[in-house]
């Protein structure tokens, strides 16, 4: 739920933007980066400006990005990780905030397609099992991504929720990214090496925002929802539908992330 925006004060333009993707460890990153004195951040995780609000207007959106200090004081972000999935996005902030620096976590594509499932299912939000899910998504989803370029205010719940398999196709993703902005200003981190070794990617973050080290509090530990295990032959099923997926991506980044 987005909250209000801050006190009336200076105005700051976003100088950075977390775009996802969903259930990769973005609302660990964002909360943890309020920590650091040189960054502001809205009150609430989540604006969805240039997915589900682009058209209440720019002032609107910057009305998050004021406090009582000076502007060079600080740098400010947000993150709304149905970003990167969402097709209008990409050029929407481009032509917004050309120069801005956008950060990118992915995780392993099986294991963020069944969080994002069972995300779903602790809130009430599907009754299938993900094995239903996953054998109706393609029926589903068709035709949907391009009902979004016939009409800038579309809005459609299914293709934000019943997205398991296509929001985990990163490479598909990242090629709309890259076709409006620098390698140099997408910052990709591996979602696995941001939980196995947060202080070290938190620094990785503040040298690509151009901010000084700053230490980070992780003696409190994640806790993390308990669900259970996918079945292994849904495990090895979606490692064989996303082999060539992570395969263009490696194509497209240079990197290989190491999932199987």
């Amino acid at each position: 739920m987005i909250g209000s925006p801050m006190h009336p004060g200076s105005i700051k333009r976003p100088d950075f933007i977390i775009i996802g993707a969903q259930k990769c460890g973005t609302s660990s990153l964002f909360y943890k980066l309020n920590e650091h004195p040189g960054i502001l951040l809205p009150k609430s995780k989540e604006l969805h400006f240039f997915d589900e609000h682009f058209s209440r207007g720019l002032d609107w959106y910057l009305s998050f990005f004021t406090q009582r200090r000076p502007a060079e004081s600080f740098i400010a972000g947000e993150a709304s990780p149905y970003y990167f999935f969402h097709p209008l996005v990409p050029v929407r902030i481009f032509q917004t905030f050309p120069g801005i620096k956008l950060v990118l976590l992915l995780r392993s594509p099986v294991d963020r397609a069944y969080s994002q499932y069972q995300h779903m299912k602790r809130e009430g939000r599907i009754p299938l099992t993900f094995e239903h899910c996953i054998n109706l998504e393609s029926e589903i989803l068709g035709g949907r991504k391009e009902a979004f370029f016939k009409d800038e205010n579309h809005s459609d719940l299914l293709y934000r929720r019943f997205s398991f398999l296509a929001r985990s196709r990163y490479a598909e993703q990242l090629t709309a990214w890259y076709a409006c902005f620098s390698r140099e200003q997408i910052l990709i981190i591996r979602s696995e090496d941001f939980f196995s070794d947060p202080g070290k990617i938190f620094q990785v973050v503040f040298h690509f925002l151009g901010l000084p080290s700053h230490p980070v509090e992780l003696t409190k530990k994640e806790k993390y929802p308990v669900y259970p295990p996918m079945k292994p032959e849904t495990r090895q099923k979606l490692a064989n539908y996303f082999e060539p997926c992570n395969r263009q991506l490696c194509e497209l980044t240079g990197r290989d992330f190491g999932w199987t």
